[in-house]
């Protein structure tokens, strides 16, 4: 309460939608997978022109971030006429009947066109919330601000995985069904749903007043960006290469971790959502440390540091003898992977022009999302065949080239 409380009134209303929206998200979102291998997608296949047969399973993880990508301009011209506040709402909305096509449409097409509308909702949400803690912050509170927002989602998304693991046996034993049954699945995702949708309620009555040179309607005319843009473009494309690099390895392992501790471990429902729980309070407690390092060592050094600390991790995680060890080395591993990404982006708002902020966290934001277009996909073959090990060595490489590229972008060749 005390943090709350040094923020202005748009902040506090924003960071109470940030914490509605990641409950209702995370009451469902550690069960995903599971929910589609209930409904029998695991192990059906989809034939797709020039690429053959592929899992829908991995078509189904791809799906969303392929969608937000053929949708990144209409998501950029929704932002600039309508507004952060607007644009946030519309994102809710959408994130709800993503959720609700799993609920209560799991038929092959409605799902895929459902799940697919998820990725336009994060981007809609990503290249809005970014410069709205902009304008609801100055220089002095920016770190907390962005710490406390990705701290607090990440938390809350901790008690939601907590709560949302517990939501399939309560659904089995109220609608008398079997546990870890389809049913028992798509209630929760049905509950889910409308906690998201209540999470555009506190955004009612946000109001944030446009910066200098911004109209009053919340954007710059396109011409501002593109010419802030193309006045300094490494300025903008270095900022890209640590989020696409991470990307490419993040996507092959994190959509699967709940399938790989259900089918290595043994992990039951409510066990999954307390291992999730706890990895995701241990980094929004992280997360809320992250101003510290930062104002010691700065922002580079903090978010290089931590990055590079979470790959022993990450190995470990793939090495792990028993359970309790497995959720004991994710927990260590999401928070320092993790406290790491306030502190990239508030760093990236202040490195971008005013008027080229909304778009430059939506290429940010579109860097992180761009492998899952295709290696969820990929990933899914490889389990079929190879199992989770070669998963781990490759997302350990691609992290390890990411921490590489922010040492010698932000902090040897950035001094």
């Amino acid at each position: 309460m005390l943090i709350m409380s040094s923020f202005s009134q748009p902040a506090r209303l924003y960071l109470i939608h940030v914490a509605l929206l990641t409950f209702g998200l995370s009451i469902s979102g550690i069960f995903f997978n599971l929910a589609l291998v209930s409904l029998g997608y695991g192990e059906r296949t989809l034939r797709l022109p020039l690429l053959g047969e592929r899992s829908m399973l991995g078509l189904l993880n791809s799906a969303p971030v392929l969608a937000g990508v053929l949708c990144g301009l209409p998501i950029w011209w929704i932002v600039t006429r309508a507004g952060l506040r607007v644009s946030l709402i519309l994102a809710a909305a959408m994130a709800a009947i993503s959720l609700l096509s799993v609920a209560l449409w799991p038929e092959p097409m409605p799902i895929l066109l459902g799940t697919a509308l998820g990725g336009p909702a994060a981007a809609l949400f990503q290249v809005s919330a970014a410069p709205l803690m902009m304008r609801a912050s100055d220089e002095r509170g920016r770190d907390l601000l962005f710490s406390a927002s990705f701290g607090l989602s990440i938390g809350v998304a901790g008690l939601g995985s907590l709560v949302g693991g517990l939501m399939p046996g309560l659904a089995a034993r109220l609608l008398e069904i079997a546990p870890q049954s389809a049913g028992a699945y798509r209630a929760t995702f049905a509950i889910s749903s409308v906690v998201v949708l209540a999470s555009a309620v506190p955004l009612l009555a946000l109001r944030v007043p446009p910066r200098a040179g911004e109209a009053a309607g919340g954007g710059a005319a396109s011409r501002d960006v593109l010419r802030a843009l193309l006045a300094r473009p490494w300025g903008t494309l270095r900022l890209l290469i640590s989020p696409l690099l991470i990307s490419c390895g993040a996507a092959l392992l994190i959509p699967y971790l709940s399938l790989y501790f259900r089918q290595r471990y043994g992990a039951p429902d409510a066990t999954l959502g307390l291992i999730f729980a706890v990895v995701g309070v241990a980094t929004g407690a992280a997360s809320l440390i992250a101003p510290r390092i930062s104002a010691r060592l700065g922002k580079p050094r903090s978010f290089v540091i931590t990055q590079a600390l979470a790959i022993p991790c990450l190995l470990l995680l793939g090495l792990a003898p028993a359970l309790w060890v497995a959720s004991a080395v994710a927990v260590m591993r999401g928070a320092l992977m993790n406290m790491a990404t306030p502190l990239y982006e508030a760093h990236a708002m202040e490195l971008t022009p005013e008027a080229a902020r909304p778009l430059v966290i939506g290429l940010i934001g579109g860097a992180y999302s761009a492998a899952y277009i295709i290696a969820p996909t990929i990933s899914a073959e490889v389990q079929r065949t190879y199992g989770f090990a070669p998963l781990f060595a490759a997302t350990a490489a691609c992290y390890c080239l990411a921490a590489l590229a922010n040492y010698l972008i932000f902090v040897r060749w950035g001094e």
